[in-house]
């Protein structure tokens, strides 16, 4: 009896795995079939590249059943950085943790899918928008990274044996053929009630945060998403924080989120424009994203996708109150969505038009005034296509 309850919940685990890549990934085809079965469905399935990928992972699945962590030892790129570093302790592989992926596994199924954002592809995609020196994204994106493989050398892969919850997903694979191989080989089981204890811990985490978002009550954000980003709720739970928008953004606006939005927004991208604005001709960050968090648009549909608008703190203006010319706002707005307006003192002042802002953030970026700048943009009116106007 107790061999069968040894292995009672590898079944579970790995639907389980299949239902959060499904719903993480796979979520477009929902989008398409709610287009009831117009003649666009199936090409925009053929065209989404998780359709590809997904049949992609079915040999390292099949490969995990007969050799185990394969993939551990001899592709994923993180445990290659972990092998290159000396280590002053050695780890049995029989020790991985897989208590830590029910319960990020729980915790997901109402709130954040910290399963995603424990992926060690997704933590290497991150540590890759490192290199382009960009402070926010080193702090961010580089920390966990460096404290992972500052584990390794204390004790070697320590991270992948103790939390990484694919490693996990590998050794509850390797379970449905335990029987046959000898007991020194087989990966450790948690045992039926930790296993059930730590699953509804996660369960009862994730559901009180739900709650505790919900007490607060909506809150419009401040936050400026990418263009093309999706509605805010459904823009958290898509995200899986790889930081590939930002390793694109050709002017460095896309940065890193941190807790403005509490933990469901944690590293998600935001669009600063005080560091750079979202260039006129650049979609990257579209192209770029592999749930479609921020979805792909052609050129010409970014050029007309509202982020925000731009407003104008008139306290703060050199025209509007130290009655100088300066209209630089103005000069750089690609969209002519400043116009202008004279001053009690008859100078020429900006005025924003929302109907034309994009809120690209280049008028922020330029504006003279310091040490705040006296235009700004908000997440007001963000997600919009404009119609009229410049394209």
């Amino acid at each position: 009896m107790k061999k069968k309850t040894k292995y009672i919940f590898a079944p579970p685990i790995i639907l389980a795995w299949a239902a959060v890549f499904y719903l993480q990934f796979e979520r477009p085809w929902i989008g398409a079939v709610g287009q009831n079965l117009s003649p666009s469905l199936l090409p925009s399935l053929l065209r989404h590249e998780f359709f590809w990928l997904l049949w992609l992972a079915v040999p390292l699945i099949v490969l995990a059943f007969f050799q185990g962590r394969f993939f551990c030892w001899y592709i994923c790129p993180l445990g290659l950085l972990q092998d290159l570093l000396p280590s002053f302790r050695g780890t049995k592989k029989k020790e991985i943790n897989t208590l830590f992926f029910l319960f990020l596994f729980g915790f997901g199924v109402f709130s954040l899918n910290l399963l995603a954002l424990f992926d060690p592809l997704v933590s290497v995609n991150r540590a890759v928008s490192v290199l382009q020196g960009r402070l926010l994204a080193i702090v961010v994106f580089g920390g966990p990274l460096l404290i992972i493989l500052l584990l390794s050398v204390w004790k070697k892969r320590w991270w992948c044996f103790k939390l990484c919850p694919l490693g996990a997903l590998f050794d509850w694979i390797v379970h449905l053929r335990a029987r046959r191989r000898p007991e020194e080989n087989r990966p450790a089981s948690p045992g039926r009630r930790r296993a059930l204890v730590a699953l509804g811990a996660g369960l009862a985490a994730g559901l009180s945060w739900r709650l505790f978002n919900r007490r607060r009550g909506p809150e419009i954000s401040s936050i400026l998403r990418p263009p093309g980003a999706l509605a805010e709720n459904e823009f958290t739970d898509r995200c899986i924080r790889c930081g590939s928008c930002v390793a694109v953004c050709l002017t460095g606006g896309i940065q890193p989120v941190i807790f403005q939005t509490g933990l469901e927004g944690i590293f998600t991208p935001q669009l600063n424009p005080s560091r750079g604005e979202c260039d006129e001709f650049c979609n990257k960050c579209g192209q770029t994203c592999p749930t479609q968090a921020i979805r792909y648009m052609p050129l010409e549909e970014k050029r007309n996708f509202k982020m925000g608008t731009a407003s104008i703190v008139r306290s703060r203006c050199i025209a509007w109150s130290l009655d100088k010319h300066c209209l630089v706002c103005a000069e750089y707005c690609p969209y002519l969505a400043i116009g202008t307006e004279r001053n009690k003192n008859g100078i020429k002042s900006p005025v924003v038009i929302p109907e034309l802002c994009r809120g690209c953030g280049l008028c922020e970026k330029q504006c003279f005034a310091h040490p705040e700048a006296a235009i700004t943009v908000s997440s007001r009116g963000a997600g919009t296509i404009i119609t009229g106007g410049r394209s």
